[in-house]
């Protein structure tokens, strides 16, 4: 349908996509109309507003009262909610706020009365809901136009002021969606309000590239002053590696008088060239060819937070030194990487203070309850860090018959002191929560409706490798993003045992202390889950690093620098082995009972003291009506296995893949092991079948 009035000038887009790399806070988003929209920063979307109001001018702190008077859904799921708050610097953050489905109607109206939360909120508080409580706001991005019939280019509030002089529809602004050339009406005819007829004019044309540098900030290409730039002689200046001062570029006003009246002249002739540039008034051009190459220096625009904003810090690299930004096409990957961060919902009852494996806890109980005071009534001075310090608690522990390994006292010590820093790398830790509710329990605990699992029989010829494989019935996955980058992913850094997560740009505007709530989406599924007998697999990863190392060549650059760092820290090869386990196994289940691999995404729990994954679906994704979970059952799950193994052995790329040596990726490719890039934790990085399946060092070796 056509769109002559702002208000029709909605685009629908499903709630788990604005939390993503497809339409997430600061992302380019294309509309039906062929236009690029920026959504812009949570702080000013509607329901995280009214959410913000209440907390802050009420003083609310109870979830249900804040859902009831904000008029929201809020997400159960305080576990996450204490990480965010930790690991993002959040102090203040109280609720994740469910994002809310909304409808449009055929007319491209948003349906907002017909909303299962407008209804609830007028009926509990009588009041009814805006409709900026449903939408996100946008803006266009880029900013720069062209009429396709007087070639004029000029920003977008160049145009609506040129609407409004050329009196267009009276210069009622609401007719200029989505925008219209104020320069060329179509002929054509609509009926406005009052049931006036009114004048319909051609769209104009959005330039489609703009400016983008690694610290997250874009910018529209200055087009005045690279004009200006270009008939000056700079060409070659602008992309020069050192940077150019495009954006400040002191221009010359036209020799006719005034600034230049740009035009855009495509250039059908060269393919190679976007076009030229041309000044209506003194006829001056400078034409397209090498514009990719320009490096500006950044000015640090967040737009997303308001145009004409700025980072409160000037743009710096790496080296400290002035930032540089590129160009881009609005469409490419660069453009936009959110950060997301996913958690598995625990139920508190699972969770008593933080959760420690069952001999964890009572060595931790024995310290507090029994060791620790019986030396304080010798030596009242006794401090905890002193005792503790001069304590060997994997031997002490082993006298009153309990096993430990020296990660789990170096646990057992930071909750004995309470120092939660020391415990460094704060994702393996949350992990490690996840995987201690499964491994440490047979069954989920009967009134947990959220968190559905039990063990299975292990088929005898699995019992070697694994300690348990479990069915998920049902499980709550809550989703957020954190941030995002530009031109290069986001990754998690490994420095002296600490990680190092830079979520680039926030999606939010306030300073952290203002921060009361994220929006966030839950989604319900089930899965397997697989724990492999850790002792035997250290046992194997200790021979098989001795290949590994043979045949490991490790490349330099930023590509796959955290995987390497999580290496480097837990251990490569039990990382392959789980890795491409997780990936061989979701590639069989596409055959074995028709979920594409696009559908299923894996979990995986590794570290020095896990080894697991969990292979899940969840809505919105192509089944999770227990089909997944279907294929735990003993009989199904051992040929599922052994035949995804027995897969693995064939490769239609043998002997290449077989032998590949050189890349952080070994023995695997998209014919054997890589999977959609939605279903990997990894990036489909740090994959070699053979750590599974050679016949001499394969972990499952003896299964085949």
């Amino acid at each position: 349908m056509e769109i002559n009035k702002d208000k029709q000038y909605n685009q629908g887009v499903g709630k788990f996509k604005v939390l993503s790399s497809n339409a997430g806070v600061g992302s380019i988003i294309t509309t039906k109309a062929g236009y690029f929209i920026m959504p812009q920063s949570v702080s000013i979307w509607g329901f995280v507003k009214d959410v913000n109001r209440q907390i802050e001018n009420f003083d609310e702190r109870d979830p249900k009262e804040i859902a009831k008077k904000a008029g929201v859904d809020v997400i159960d799921d305080p576990r996450f909610v204490k990480f965010l708050k930790k690991d993002q610097s959040i102090p203040k953050l109280s609720i994740l706020i469910d994002v809310p489905h909304l409808a449009l109607s055929e007319w491209n109206y948003p349906q907002v009365k017909e909303h299962p939360l407008y209804k609830r909120h007028l009926e509990l508080m009588g009041t009814r809901l805006e409709s900026e409580h449903f939408s996100i706001p946008a803006i266009h991005f880029p900013r720069w136009f062209y009429s396709r019939k007087e070639k004029l280019f000029m920003p977008y509030n160049d145009w609506k002021s040129k609407w409004k002089e050329n009196r267009c529809n009276g210069g009622d602004l609401k007719y200029f969606a989505p925008p219209r050339d104020p320069f060329n009406k179509t002929g054509r005819t609509f009926r406005g309000d009052n049931d006036q007829l009114k004048d319909i004019y051609e769209p104009l044309v959005q330039i489609p590239i703009l400016l983008i540098c690694k610290n997250g900030h874009i910018s529209d290409i200055p087009w005045y002053q690279l004009f200006c730039a270009g008939i000056d002689g700079h060409k070659h200046d602008m992309a020069s590696d050192k940077g150019f001062e495009l954006f400040e570029y002191p221009c010359q006003d036209c020799e006719r008088g005034g600034r230049h009246q740009l035009q855009w002249i495509e250039n059908r002739n060269n393919t190679e060239s976007w076009g030229t540039l041309k000044c209506k008034k003194c006829g001056q051009t400078y034409g397209l060819e090498g514009i990719m190459n320009i490096k500006p220096f950044c000015r640090a625009e967040t737009p997303w937070n308001g145009l004409g904003t700025h980072s409160d810090e000037p743009c710096k690299d790496i080296h400290g030194a002035r930032g540089t930004m590129q160009m881009a096409l609005v469409t490419s990957n660069s453009v936009y990487y959110a950060n997301s961060f996913s958690s598995l919902y625990i139920p508190p009852c699972y969770l008593p203070d933080s959760i420690l494996p069952r001999d964890s806890q009572r060595v931790l109980d024995l310290l507090n309850t029994k060791w620790y005071p019986k030396a304080l009534a010798s030596n009242p001075d006794l401090s905890k860090e002193d005792y503790i310090n001069g304590l060997d608690l994997v031997s002490k522990a082993d006298d009153s018959d309990i096993e430990i390994s020296a990660a789990d006292a170096k646990v057992i010590k930071s909750k004995f002191l309470n120092i939660e820093d020391e415990l460094g790398d704060t994702y393996e830790e949350y992990r490690f929560d996840e995987f201690t509710v499964f491994s440490g329990n047979t069954q989920s605990m009967s009134d947990q409706k959220k968190l559905e699992f039990k063990d299975i029989q292990l088929p005898t010829i699995l019992t070697p490798y694994f300690k348990k494989i479990q069915q998920v019935n049902t499980l709550a996955m809550t989703m957020t993003q954190l941030g995002f980058n530009r031109v290069s992913i986001p990754v998690p850094l490994r420095k002296d045992g600490k990680v190092i997560r830079e979520s680039g740009q926030h999606i939010y505007n306030e300073p952290v202390e203002k921060v009361y709530s994220l929006p966030a989406n839950q989604s319900f599924g089930e899965g397997i889950f697989f724990e492999f007998d850790l002792e035997r697999v250290k046992e194997w990863a200790s021979q098989y690093a001795e290949v590994l190392e043979k045949r490991y060549d490790q490349p330099e650059g930023e590509i796959g620098k955290d995987i390497k760092e999580e290496m480097k820290q837990y251990g490569a090869a039990m990382f392959y082995m789980l890795h491409t386990f997780s990936h061989i196994i979701l590639k069989e289940l596409e055959f074995s009972c028709g979920y594409p691999t696009a559908s299923l995404q894996e979990r995986l729990y590794y570290s020095d003291r896990m080894c697991g994954v969990l292979i899940y679906t969840t809505d919105g994704s192509e089944g999770s009506m227990g089909g997944l979970v279907w294929q735990g059952q003993p009989r199904l799950i051992e040929k599922i296995i052994t035949s995804a193994l027995e897969n693995a052995t064939d490769c239609s790329s043998d002997p290449l893949c077989w032998e590949n040596e050189d890349q952080l990726n070994l023995a695997a490719c998209f014919s054997c092991c890589l999977v959609s890039e939605t279903s990997c934790e990894r990036r489909n990085m740090g994959l070699d079948r053979r750590a599974l399946i050679d016949p001499d060092f394969g972990f499952f070796k003896d299964l085949l």
